[in-house]
């Protein structure tokens, strides 16, 4: 474990993935087994109307370890070293891909840029625009006075506020 990194238990997960649920208004069913009899449990999460599933083991502690995330009908191969889907960081890694948020601010909200260096660099600070497209994840494209039809990039979350 790295400096500064944050252990967490199987029961904050476990709630974690129920809040996500919540939030994004599926249903997640929860399977916990104990493969090996040996108290290690492996859970898994299971969002409704997603094709992949987050699963995570549990150590002697109750922490857990090894967050992954494995599409439905992908299947591991040790003949041939495939080992299917793929490990991310911590919980919410897996829930922003498996059960992403919905965005901050829908198509049709009006946006000011904040002050930041990015936005300074590219001297949008304080410009007020439309928002055309709204991606999970925090990310937008946005219309205002300027800005060109053939440059249409997305802006982050973190560098816009809603004006309305």
């Amino acid at each position: 474990m790295n400096e500064g990194e944050t252990v967490m238990k199987k029961a904050a997960a476990i709630k974690k993935i129920r809040n996500r649920a919540k939030l994004v208004d599926r249903k997640v069913d929860i399977e916990e087994n104990d493969y090996h009899g040996n108290g290690q449990i492996k859970v898994y999460a299971r969002f409704e109307g997603s094709n992949q599933t987050i699963s995570f083991w549990t150590n002697s502690d109750d922490s857990i370890s090894s967050p992954h995330i494995c599409r439905d009908g992908d299947v591991s191969d040790a003949h041939t070293d495939y080992f299917a889907g793929y490990h991310v960081d911590n919980i919410t890694q897996a829930l922003n891909t498996v059960a992403a948020l919905p965005p901050k601010y829908p198509i049709g909200s009006l946006v000011r840029f904040k002050e930041n260096k990015r936005n300074k660099r590219w001297k949008l600070v304080g410009k007020v625009g439309l928002v055309m497209q709204a991606e999970s994840g925090g990310n937008y494209k946005v219309q205002y006075p300027g800005s060109e039809d053939r440059y249409d990039p997305f802006y982050s979350e973190r560098d816009l506020e809603r004006v309305s």
